[in-house]
């Protein structure tokens, strides 16, 4: 189940590595890319020069936890790097925006000059699977219990929602508007409320257990707690303030914009004359799409990436994945 698979964890990363060749190829491959880009934008901000802050920071709208993963196998080679995941704490950490202001340096043990490292900054704004709340308080925990709880409930419910034909096929498979008629309109109507009726207990736990993750839904009615509201809105007006410093570079990279916060924020900014913002596109749709959605911006600080997705009038050759945005920062084999 999904949820289950977004506590990626140094066991993840051992059983993947061990099935590596078979099945889970794909998985290990998204590990090592992500390895690649963290290493190679550490590489990057090495180049800063000593008398400037060499510090990054990545806004994700992902729960998973694979950057946290990546950071620690990095810290075991590159000692003079400083992640921040904006927690702090030691048997108990907790999340705080206030966390990220910081500037970290280190000075050798014969001189007093003090050298900045690199930093970067993980702002996870739509929250996060390694996120409770506790109290007032949004609290970090790798502990997958509350996962492993809300995977046997939704496998307990998806055993039995399998028994409806057409809640699983609109649900659960490729059905769409188009393929239902008033009358299985009227039907499906029908399934979900038996489905409901027999099974309200059940669908109950679920939504209780289920909102004990400080994560965002894909939906209008995102937030059902006041702390994680504060939070998703202190990043916000963190990723704001960035964006309107003097000489800031934003790279968008696997987003879409859906998210209209972020999107009207990203176009706001962009009244700074002194920001340029890349948008790494997959392909020639994704790239129309996101064009559309700043077709009123009129300025010369937005550049699309690739400039072309194809090669002498061939098919598709290219695309703006993991692999060429490790090539923009350097990289020329990721194997």
């Amino acid at each position: 189940m999904w949820i289950k698979d977004t506590l990626v964890n140094h066991d993840t990363a051992i059983e993947l590595y061990k099935e590596k060749n078979g099945i889970s190829q794909p998985k290990w491959n998204v590990l090592i890319n992500y390895y690649h880009f963290i290493d190679n934008l550490v590489e990057f901000l090495n180049l800063e020069g000593y008398d400037k802050p060499k510090r990054a920071n990545i806004f994700t709208t992902n729960y998973d936890s694979i950057f946290e993963l990546i950071f620690d196998l990095i810290s075991l080679n590159k000692r003079l790097v400083y992640f921040n995941d904006g927690s702090r704490g030691f048997f108990n950490r907790y999340i705080s925006t206030e966390n990220f202001n910081l500037n970290i340096s280190h000075s050798a043990v014969t001189d007093s000059f003090q050298r900045n490292i690199p930093t970067i900054n993980l702002l996870k704004i739509h929250g996060s699977i390694t996120w409770d709340k506790s109290e007032d308080k949004i609290k970090v925990s790798m502990d997958p219990e509350i996962l492993n709880d809300i995977s046997l409930v939704a496998n307990e419910l998806y055993d039995k929602v399998k028994r409806y034909d057409l809640i699983s096929n609109v649900f659960f498979k490729s059905a769409t508007d188009e393929d239902i008629d008033d009358n299985a309109k009227e039907k499906l109507l029908k399934e979900l409320s038996s489905f409901y009726a027999t099974n309200n207990d059940k669908i109950e736990e679920f939504i209780l257990k289920y909102s004990q993750l400080q994560v965002v839904n894909p939906t209008k009615a995102k937030f059902k707690e006041t702390v994680f509201q504060q939070n998703y809105y202190q990043m916000l007006r963190m990723l704001s303030f960035e964006l309107e410093k003097k000489n800031s570079v934003l790279i968008v990279f696997g987003f879409s914009f859906a998210d209209e916060h972020i999107r009207e924020i990203v176009k706001r900014s962009l009244i700074n004359p002194y920001l340029k913002m890349y948008v790494i596109c997959y392909d020639e749709a994704s790239k129309k799409k996101i064009e559309e959605m700043f077709q009123d911006i009129k300025t010369n600080s937005i550049e699309y990436l690739p400039y072309s997705f194809k090669e002498d009038n061939q098919e598709e050759v290219c695309h703006g994945d993991f692999k060429y945005l490790n090539y923009l920062l350097g990289e020329d084999n990721n194997e």
